[in-house]
């Protein structure tokens, strides 16, 4: 678990009031009365950053009123393997384009709707830093995923309406976009996982998902006896050419269609929810703007769809959630007064366009969401990628797993049915 920071101090902390509490106005003369700050995850939950929870005591100039406020310090690394794949993806500067130009103008399209925590303060100095507001002042907290089995029927329904609400927001948004912001928009928002102006050698992300899907190979080979022979096969035929395939899923253009802006890391991590009294999640906020694309709504569908709900709802509820989304995707279009509104086969042809995207998240997200509880000795931090002893010990843990081979070998047989696999 990270230390705090001396840099957490008092002087950021002013700093961050100062600029966002009444943004864009500044709001001169707070004073930082006192603060405590603490680790704001656990153990594999935030891969790229370090993030904090600080309370902060403040004062305005000319009032002898305390303010007090909860806020959330995101610290992205400059060097080692995390600060590398920051730079190649570019995730600082468009998570600050995200919040501070995107977000707002997507939540007023749909009339307030809220997407996202506020952004109070971005710096890159002494490191990259992003300050937020606390979600969990608000009420919004991560589901209970402890005993790694995934999201029920009812988490995933609300998932499922957020997101159709984001993306006919941003629909909008690139409809209403005259001929400069559209150029903008292009340019900032036109790659997500993986950079594809890099060398498949030289690409972070691309190592990573093919070391997967080694690593699922090399596990089913030795220890299961579930997976089905062919199948087995048909992935060890798929690896030399997968990188390939990775590219091709992703950035591939078509003309056919319709195109929105996808969150592109909508897992149980990245999504915080609101209860009743009674545990019934009423709302969901998504955090970690960072690997945002422009592309098919096939993206953040097949995504979801695949790391976040439990085997059961996986196997058994997609279709009905498919067509929770639709619903509200209609709904949200008409309310926006939308001329082009897709049909449900429109929804369907989407997402099958992008269904590929759900065997790579399969592949290389969906170990990491089923993980059985962490042993006090495994490292499961983004940096033990680069050990290739760490690397290796935590991928058989997390590839071993019963809840994941359970659950991929269904999911593969599915797919090989399909031919996805040839």
């Amino acid at each position: 678990m990270a230390k705090i920071p001396p840099f957490i101090n008092a002087q950021l902390l002013q700093a961050a009031l100062e600029e966002g509490l009444n943004f864009p106005r500044r709001t001169e003369g707070v004073q930082v009365q006192e603060f405590t700050a603490q680790c704001a995850t656990s153990a594999g939950d935030n891969f790229l950053s370090d993030v904090f929870r600080v309370w902060v005591q403040f004062s305005r100039v000319g009032s002898t009123r305390n303010e007090d406020v909860s806020l959330i310090v995101k610290c992205m690394p400059d060097g080692g393997p995390r600060g590398s794949l920051i730079e190649q993806l570019d995730v600082f500067r468009k998570e600050i384009y995200m919040f501070r130009r995107v977000v707002p103008e997507l939540s007023r399209l749909a009339g307030g709707e809220m997407f996202a925590a506020r952004l109070f303060y971005a710096t890159e100095t002494p490191i990259r830093m992003l300050i937020f507001q606390d979600l969990k002042s608000l009420g919004y907290v991560m589901a209970d995923r402890s005993t790694g089995g995934g999201l029920d029927i009812n988490h995933c329904t609300v998932i499922m309406k957020k997101i159709a609400k984001f993306h006919a927001a941003s629909m909008t948004m690139l409809y209403q976009a005259d001929a400069g912001k559209m150029e903008e928009l292009q340019s900032r928002f036109r790659y997500g996982h993986v950079n594809p102006s890099l060398k498949v050698e030289e690409n972070v992300v691309l190592g990573i998902l093919i070391a997967g899907l080694d690593t699922l190979i090399d596990c089913a080979e030795k220890y299961w006896t579930e997976m089905e022979p062919e199948v087995l096969q048909k992935l060890k035929t798929m690896r030399p050419r997968y990188a390939d395939r990775v590219l091709e899923c992703l950035y591939r253009k078509y003309t056919d269609g319709f195109r929105v802006l996808n969150h592109a890391d909508l897992w149980s991590n990245n999504i915080l929810f609101r209860y009743d009294s009674n545990k019934v999640p009423l709302d969901a906020v998504f955090v970690d703007y960072q690997l945002s694309f422009i592309s098919s709504p096939g993206i953040d569908l097949n995504y979801s769809l695949m790391n976040c709900p439990t085997f059961e709802v996986r196997e058994f509820q997609k279709d009905a959630l498919l067509e929770v989304y639709y619903r509200q995707l209609v709904d949200s279009l008409k309310k926006l007064n939308y001329s082009s509104i897709p049909t449900v086969k429109d929804v369907q042809k989407e997402y099958k366009r992008m269904e590929y995207f759900g065997l790579v998240s399969a592949i290389s997200i969906l170990p990491i969401v089923t993980m059985d509880c962490v042993p006090d000795d495994l490292d499961v931090s983004f940096d033990a990628l680069a050990d290739e002893r760490k690397a290796e010990q935590l991928r058989l843990f997390q590839y071993n797993g019963a809840r994941y081979r359970k659950a991929i070998t269904v999911v593969l047989e599915r797919f090989h049915r399909e031919g996805l696999l040839d």
